[in-house]
């Protein structure tokens, strides 16, 4: 409701090529007068130069306790809150830590069990629900997905297979192979993207 698409618009933008041309020059502009500066690439795409420090506020581990807060707040009221802050989690879901993934699925899971007969706004917090859960699954499998060194020569190891797991509901078993040792290990990943020990596997 509140979301400006083109809230970047404003800012000043160069091309890819005076980009290269003037770099120095340019970082220090960004930089000393934290100015935003928009690099227009060839092929139609942009991206934004920036100061690090001006991701302080969502880097900050209170931003999440206020997101949280504002989506405790929300739940129950038949105003526009649901829907602004419902909104704003699921545009940014990517940029929000495990940690926040967690805790906000907790949350609407009890609120939902408690007084889903009395929510007004019950499918908001279902679909939000569903989108918490599908990004803690996304971020699962990737980690699930990703290379580990054989413990023995410290070769790559290849995945063979990733299965739901029977250990951690919502994680994944995952079973990896090195082609050097020939050797088989095994680890699982939870639904959070925590990852166990590995072990050699050993088939049947």
């Amino acid at each position: 409701m509140n979301y400006e698409v083109n809230s970047f618009q404003n800012y000043e933008s160069i091309t890819i090529g005076e980009l290269k041309d003037q770099a120095n020059s340019l970082l220090n502009l960004v930089t000393e007068e934290q100015r935003p500066l928009r690099v227009c690439m060839n092929n139609g795409k942009e991206f934004l130069l920036f100061p690090q420090d001006l991701l302080a506020p969502i880097c900050d581990s209170d931003f999440r306790l206020i997101l949280l807060s504002a989506m405790r707040y929300a739940m129950g009221k038949n105003t526009c809150m649901p829907v602004v802050v419902s909104d704003y989690i699921k545009r940014h879901i990517r940029l929000l830590d495990d940690k926040f993934l967690v805790l906000a699925a907790d949350d609407i899971r009890r609120y939902l069990e408690d007084y889903a007969e009395h929510e007004p706004k019950l499918n908001l917090w279902q679909s939000l629900l569903g989108v918490l859960e599908t990004e803690q699954r996304a971020r699962a499998t990737r980690e699930a997905r990703k290379i580990r060194p054989c413990p023995a020569c410290g070769k790559p190891l290849e995945i063979m297979s990733i299965a739901d797991s029977w250990h951690s509901p919502g994680g994944f078993d995952v079973i990896a192979h090195c082609r050097n040792c020939l050797a088989d290990y095994e680890w699982f990943c939870d639904k959070n993207g925590g990852t166990s020990d590995m072990k050699q596997y050993f088939f049947g």
